[in-house]
């Protein structure tokens, strides 16, 4: 409105509710494994092609848990995931110095590998004359001298405020090399496909080195579902699944052993009986991704594909929904290995029960388990678990306004439509039982709670009880005989 004559004007503005997260989860997946290539800091890709520009696609020296973890992820639907790439030992990065090319040559500017691994040693640094004097082009070929993958033209590496100053340009663009200045007095000489040299590998990660490598997570903020491909040894799934306690917004899916129901079921009662992870078995048989023969196949460990799983159920019904049933079906499986009734009931019983996957004609290989490692709790079902984690994650930032406002009835009042807000939204899509939301939960905060001895020690006290759905695990039909109301009589 324009004022354009003096006088006194009201302007009203109904204060709106701080932004809803969305009854959708935010959890994003987790790797953690060795690699040949790639980042050694959790690392967000966000489809097939984006991992292989930043991890390379199949393992050289290494094996491939990893990378096909991740395939698997992707094609069962998986939009992002964090990818950890575990060294160990001394791993150097592979370094090329270009000098001046004068008669005693000064070194201008240092290239490395963006991380480190014999990887490195496969770039080649290409450096030429541009069309603008006085100007570089640099073109970075991997892993062959014919594969160019970047390019940099009019490049100058004399002058560090030119918008094009080649060690910035550089290190703003590349995804395989960093550049270091060693000095600013010259443009480095031509050079024709120069390889990096000197990069290491260091010594292969152990499985203790991958378990330990959990808090290196500590800096995502987001919800995990988690999987380290191929660890079943009870005491590093254990430093796992203690991450995921302290952390209380991290799930472990753990994969399975290579041995029969029986040997997984007592390997499964070795871990932490815990609602923060559940174990899958069998092992699952794929079509070989990594070799071009037609009808190859490999056994791979599943906890990528239902990694996959769990993000497709998130994204179309909510993490209330359990990631099992006949609407399950885990893609480019070809076989599983058959489990008998009695393994399966089992499974599904033990102290620390397995979630199976089997084939059922007409939907496919399907998971048929949705526990959690602590059975016998209210808690022991996976999306009862996931649910708690998603509503204390959601109210959690929901309600971080509130720290350092005035403690008094107008902040528990906008705490109350707060969180009464997002529950109502949560219960509409279906994550809460009951017919009304005053039926699924109920929330809290008042002078009852917050006395003046609480507001004096500078606490705010905010009360949540919610009605979590759970799975019908069971579906039992009960038949009997109807003579659809007709009177029998009999005669002797």
């Amino acid at each position: 409105m324009a004022y354009l004559r003096p006088g006194v004007y009201i302007e009203e503005s109904l204060n709106a509710l701080p932004p809803s997260v969305g009854p959708n989860s935010d959890t994003y997946a987790a790797f953690i494994g060795a690699n040949d290539r790639g980042p050694v800091v959790p690392t967000l890709v966000t489809s097939w092609n984006d991992y292989t520009s930043k991890f390379g696609s199949w393992n050289t020296v290494r094996d491939n848990k990893l990378p096909l973890a991740v395939k698997l992820f992707f094609d069962n639907g998986g939009s992002a995931c964090y990818v950890l790439r575990v060294t160990a030992g001394s791993p150097v990065s592979a370094t090329r110095t270009l000098n001046d090319g004068a008669g005693t040559p000064a070194n201008i500017v240092t290239l490395t590998a963006a991380n480190p691994g014999v990887w490195g040693n496969d770039i080649y640094v290409t450096v030429s004359n541009s069309a603008v004097t006085g100007r570089k082009d640099v073109q970075i070929a991997y892993p062959d001298t014919a594969t160019i993958v970047e390019s940099f033209t009019d490049l100058t590496f004399t002058s560090t405020t030119d918008s094009r100053y080649g060690v910035n340009f550089i290190n703003a663009r590349s995804k395989y090399v960093t550049a270091t200045s060693v000095a600013t007095t010259a443009q480095p000489a031509n050079v024709t496909n120069q390889a990096l040299a000197s990069g290491s590998n260091g010594t292969a990660p152990t499985d203790t080195n991958l378990a330990a490598a959990t808090s290196s997570f500590d800096t995502v903020l987001n919800s995990l579902v988690m999987n380290v491909p191929g660890l079943t040894a009870a005491a590093n799934v254990n430093t796992v699944l203690a991450y995921a306690e302290s952390r209380d917004d991290v799930f472990v899916i753990i994969d399975p052993i290579d041995d029969t129901a029986a040997a997984q079921i007592t390997r499964a009662a070795q871990y932490t009986a815990t609602s923060l992870g559940a174990v899958y078995y069998p092992l699952v048989t794929i079509a070989d991704p990594t070799v071009s023969t037609s009808g190859a196949i490999t056994v791979a460990n599943p906890g990528g594909a239902i990694a996959g799983l769990y993000a497709t159920t998130d994204a179309s019904r909510g993490v209330f929904k359990a990631p099992a049933g006949l609407g399950s079906r885990l893609s480019n499986v070809v076989s599983v290995a058959t489990l008998t009734n009695a393994e399966l009931d089992n499974m599904n019983s033990a102290v620390a029960p397995v979630n199976p996957i089997k084939y059922v004609s007409g939907s496919g290989f399907v998971v048929m388990g949705a526990r959690t490692l602590k059975a016998g709790y209210a808690d022991r079902y996976i999306p009862v678990r996931r649910s708690l984690i998603q509503i204390r994650k959601s109210l959690t930032d929901l309600t971080e306004y509130a720290i350092f406002e005035p403690n008094d009835a107008v902040l528990w009042r906008s705490l109350i439509a707060t969180a009464s807000a997002w529950l109502t939204d949560y219960w509409r899509q279906g994550g809460l039982r009951g017919d009304t939301p005053a039926d699924a939960f109920f929330v809290k905060c008042d002078d009852e709670l917050n006395t003046l001895a609480v507001i004096d020690e500078g606490k705010v006290i905010l009360e949540v009880g919610v009605a979590l759905q759970r799975p019908a695990e069971f579906v039992i039909i009960r038949i009997g005989q109807f003579d659809g109301g007709a009177t029998v009589t009999v005669t002797a």
